[in-house]
């Protein structure tokens, strides 16, 4: 890669930074602006988590920095499917991921004329993707040895070809490691940062909730990764191989799903709308198929105490034509034994 990169002076120098909306990216590119470098930030929008696109634009704009946003599509949802380097407790394949995100930066790098990549990681902070062994295989793995910089530990770590061609102050980098969040907090209060996902959040793809949810899109499939982001919203039951719904579980996201759902999909709810949306997705219907959508509309409402309430439907590309059913009426362990996660 070094053929890539001519000698220049600092004020050529550019950089590509990974944002993902958390504290730790937006720090490195504070630390690596500071230092007199033109900063890009990339930011990988993923059909759900890690990351927060709106936060990640916050925080750049907050810096003062450009941000180039990358939309992941099916290409990705292969790697989640088959990751090379396996997943962690539940179904994040963190190194894959890594180094997915990195060989697009790079390509991205190449196109602006950008001369190295940084990231927000620090070294320990995750067991699977930063350990001194990861670390080492993400940046090989990518295409990027010796040109990808971690600011926030950078000192702890081999000096990195910016540091030795004198582009990159090594003395200005720092030391953090573990998994503790007080350095990254008093260095966002020294830089009056406050745009940032607070800890704790992340990818949906390490909550025991979620994985069920993709695991059973990638059995019985999907349509497209409009589907696949849908899997983030409401409650989720598999009714037979052929149908699947999602009931909403507040006026957001009903208005979500609705808004997510495809042409074909039914659309089902309360006469009086007063209870959950529910977005049945398969080939034609039977009425005893939603019926019993009905009865999870009415067992999620406050009405599921009563008799069977009046239930509208109709398919989503045909609004105006509504028809009208009255719902089965479920008992808690037939809901539960439809449900693809816990509710």
């Amino acid at each position: 890669m070094q053929e890539l990169f001519g000698q220049k002076t600092k004020k050529q120098i550019k950089a590509i930074g990974l944002i993902s909306g958390g504290l730790d990216s937006i720090l490195a590119a504070k630390v690596i602006k500071d230092l007199g470098i033109k900063v890009i930030g990339v930011h990988f929008n993923m059909p759900w988590g890690c990351g927060n696109k709106i936060k990640a634009s916050a925080s750049a704009k907050q810096i003062g920095i450009p941000l180039k946003t990358f939309q992941l599509d099916e290409e990705f949802l292969e790697l989640v499917r088959n990751p090379q380097y396996g997943v962690g407790s539940v179904m994040n394949p963190c190194v894959d991921c890594k180094v997915y995100f990195l060989k697009k930066a790079a390509q991205y790098m190449k196109e602006v004329g950008a001369d190295f990549i940084f990231t927000g990681e620090v070294l320990g902070q995750r067991p699977m993707s930063q350990l001194h062994n990861s670390l080492n295989l993400i940046e090989n793995e990518s295409g990027l040895k010796g040109y990808l910089l971690r600011p926030l530990c950078a000192q702890l770590l081999k000096p990195t070809i910016p540091e030795e061609r004198g582009w990159i102050d090594r003395t200005k980098l720092l030391s953090i490691n573990g998994r503790g969040r007080r350095s990254q907090l008093d260095l966002a209060k020294h830089y009056h940062i406050t745009e940032y996902t607070p800890a704790g959040g992340g990818c949906l793809l390490t909550e025991p909730h979620f994985a069920p949810r993709l695991k059973d899109a990638f059995k019985y499939g999907y349509r497209d990764i409009k589907e696949i982001t849908s899997l983030k919203w409401g409650r989720q039951f598999r009714i037979n191989k052929d149908f699947k719904a999602f009931l909403g579980r507040d006026e957001e996201e009903n208005k979500l799903l609705k808004k997510y759902a495809h042409e074909t999909d039914y659309i089902l709810q309360l006469h009086r709308k007063n209870g959950p949306t529910l977005i049945l997705k398969g080939p034609k219907p039977s009425l005893k198929i939603l019926s019993l959508c009905g009865g999870l509309i009415q067992g999620f409402s406050k009405l599921k105490s009563l008799e069977p309430q009046k239930i509208e439907y109709c398919q989503a590309n045909l609004k105006k034509d509504k028809k009208y059913l009255t719902p089965s009426i479920l008992s808690e362990q037939q809901i539960q034994a439809l449900a693809i996660s816990p509710v």
